[in-house]
């Protein structure tokens, strides 16, 4: 995690890994897309208002009624969307009144194609005017900005794509195959012109948003949002460049405060090298011990004890080794004890506990009585020893004596060693902080509750003054991903629609029978990854969604949890049903023109170009990986709707 952090707020600035220069950038992510998307839009909107006045001229006005109706269909639904949104009525009469904005809204509606040429112009000019700021990055950017502005417009163009060219394909396509050979070839091809340009309109969309929860969730918002929902967004992603920057920083103080601990493949190393040690190893001092020894009640003994330390096994030794190692061994000096020959010298430690302490006398509480001139008289307990005892009584003692002087030292031994080479744990662990701002003695909330061993090697945990959770997410496409990208759709949808559209010329009942299994299917799949939670507006936008997956599939709206397995089973079952209702028609039915074998092995050939595109853009061009770190808003939000419940009730 760097300080920088890199969302999909904007399109990268690399090609391939390698960074390219701004203008590089701006010729290849602004101005050429938006010359196709102008070219491809007005020979698609040309080529579908001809086709449709061709339909009318050949005496066919069910088609040509038709196709009008699919032109006209997507800035209805875009009209009914902006009106329906909150958001968008209030961003719409920020700056006028309510009649003129209905008014607008009424003019675009009717006038739909020439705002969108305005709305392509205008980003064509302000990309091409940022090229001449060579010296100046922040008017540069300030022209991009413009450039990249939100508009209503970009909602018509995709709303577009599957309202309009995804069934004017299928529409098309079956009726150039019902056809004969004796056929107007103008009509076709104008059919032709309009199946091409919608293929492309419908791939360069499906491209641009295929994958658009996963980079809204890090960065990228909508291109029809208001400008107070783009500011809200990027307020939120300030905030989170702040979180990451504040984690990284907590990190480094973490990882500054282990740099002594031992590192985990060296105790490993020790641990695994255990046996292999010997047990002895050669005296390195010796510690003198001088004092008196206690042997009765009425002498004291004057003792010299001479302990050798041993430094134990070296190398890689385990910390019980070293300590086992390091236990002093005493030898006594015989000179000063005379004729000790039933006397053992203690080389270690034994292991039976030391003798309890003598009883004391009567407690305080009793009356002591004194002795009167009637009473008779006591024995005289006090007597003189012979040297035999007091040599009896000194074997006795001076072992527990020694005991006593050997305990004591290894305490202070293990006391000195520990303080010496027993690392200290980190403050961080200690609940210890540094006397710095006031803001750091606020209560700190772990982000993981079970703490690890802390080692430079291992993660370090770290704290927020706040909860926090990692939100993941992908950068935008380059320029070489979104290309190959672009192919590999094109050759996906080309095998979709020639094989539903060929299906439906031999077998029109099978063919509706199929496309509603899969559109329940595709509805069922989404209820389930969704749960059906939020409002109307959701599950009905549910019912539109699982329409767009009967073509293509894109991540919309809808956070797919298991990305991998979503995509895996589309492409499998979509790849079983092409491959399947094509050869049913290809092996049982007879067709004298050449067309349908050219379209079996056009259909074969899509999707061998699909897959090879398909392994070249993941294994290569896929888009890098994104880890946010955001604020945790669902315990507010649950406070929320729990006091929202409690007032309904």
């Amino acid at each position: 995690m760097s300080d920088t952090v890199v969302h999909a707020a904007s399109p990268p600035p690399h090609i391939l890994g390698y960074t390219v220069r701004s203008p590089t950038r701006i010729w290849v992510s602004y101005i050429v897309p938006t010359c196709l998307g102008l070219l491809v839009y007005i020979v698609q909107t040309a080529s579908d208002l001809a086709l449709s006045y061709q339909h009318f001229s050949q005496s066919e006005p069910g088609l040509g009624a038709g196709t009008l109706v699919l032109v006209i269909l997507p800035p209805i639904i875009t009209f009914i969307l902006v009106a329906a949104s909150k958001a968008q009525r209030d961003c719409a009469c920020s700056e006028r009144n309510k009649c003129m904005a209905l008014g607008i809204g009424l003019l675009k509606l009717f006038l739909f194609p020439f705002f969108v040429i305005f709305r392509f112009c205008t980003r064509l000019f302000w990309a091409i005017e940022g090229l001449f700021h060579d010296d100046d990055d922040v008017e540069r950017m300030k022209c991009l900005a413009k450039a990249t502005q939100t508009s209503n417009i970009e909602l018509y163009l995709f709303v577009q794509a599957y309202a309009q060219a995804a069934p004017q394909i299928i529409l098309q396509l079956y009726h150039m195959l019902v056809q004969d050979m004796f056929r107007n070839y103008e009509t076709s091809a104008v059919q032709s012109l309009s199946l091409v340009f919608s293929a492309i309109d419908l791939a360069a969309i499906t491209t641009s948003y295929h994958r658009m929860e996963s980079q809204r969730r890090v960065g990228r918002h909508y291109p029809w949002a208001t400008p107070q929902q783009v500011d809200t967004h990027r307020c939120q992603l300030e905030q989170n460049e702040r979180l990451c920057c504040e984690a990284e920083r907590k990190k480094r103080e973490s990882e500054r405060t282990i740099t002594s601990f031992p590192e985990s493949d060296k105790i490993m190393e020790n641990f695994r090298a255990r046996r292999s040690l010997p047990n002895s190893g050669e005296g390195t001092h010796e510690l003198h011990i001088q004092g008196e020894d206690e042997v009765d009640n009425e002498g004291l003994e004057q003792l010299e004890t001479r302990a050798l330390l041993h430094s134990g096994p070296r190398g890689n030794a385990t910390d019980e080794e070293k300590i086992q190692g390091t236990r002093p061994k005493l030898k006594v000096r015989y000179e000063d004890l005379g004729d000790l020959n039933t006397i053992e010298v203690l080389d270690s430690i034994p292991e039976t506990p030391a003798p309890p302490p003598p009883p004391k006398t009567a407690p305080p509480e009793l009356p002591v009585l004194k002795p009167t001139e009637d009473d008779p008289p006591t024995p005289d307990l006090r007597r003189t020893m012979s040297d035999n005892e007091h040599r009896k009584i000194r074997r006795v003692t001076r072992p527990l004596s020694q005991l006593e002087t050997f305990k004591d030292m290894l305490l202070v031994n293990a006391q000195l060693y520990i303080k010496e080479n027993v690392p200290h744990p980190p403050k961080l662990l200690m609940g210890r902080l540094k006397d710095e701002d006031a803001e750091e003695h606020s209560v700190l909330i772990p982000q993981s509750p079970k703490p690890s061993p802390l080692t430079p090697k291992d993660v370090v945990d770290f704290y927020f003054p706040r909860p926090t959770k990692i939100v993941n997410g992908i950068q935008q496409d380059d320029f070489a991903g979104r290309t190959v990208s672009f192919f590999g759709w094109i050759a996906f949808i080309s095998m979709r629609m020639l094989s539903l559209s060929t299906f439906c010329v031999f077998y029109p009942k099978a063919f509706f029978i199929l496309v509603g299994v899969h559109y329940a299917l595709m509805l069922g799949c989404l209820a389930l990854e969704t749960r059906c939670r939020g409002g109307w507006s959701r599950n009905l936008f549910l019912l539109l969604l699982a329409y767009i997956y009967i073509f293509v599939l894109m991540e919309f709206r809808v956070s797919f949890k298991n990305i991998r397995l979503w995509y895996g089973g589309y492409l499998v079952l979509t790849l079983v049903e092409n491959i399947t209702i094509s050869s049913i028609w290809y092996a049982n039915e007879e067709f004298e023109s050449w067309w349908f074998n050219f379209i079996w092995e056009w259909i074969v050939y899509s999707g061998i170009l699909f897959l090879a595109t398909l392994i070249v853009y993941y294994c290569i061009l896929r888009p890098k990986e994104v880890s946010l770190i955001v604020e945790d808003d669902s315990t507010q939000e649950n406070q929320q709707e729990s006091n929202e419940d409690q007032a309904v009730a």
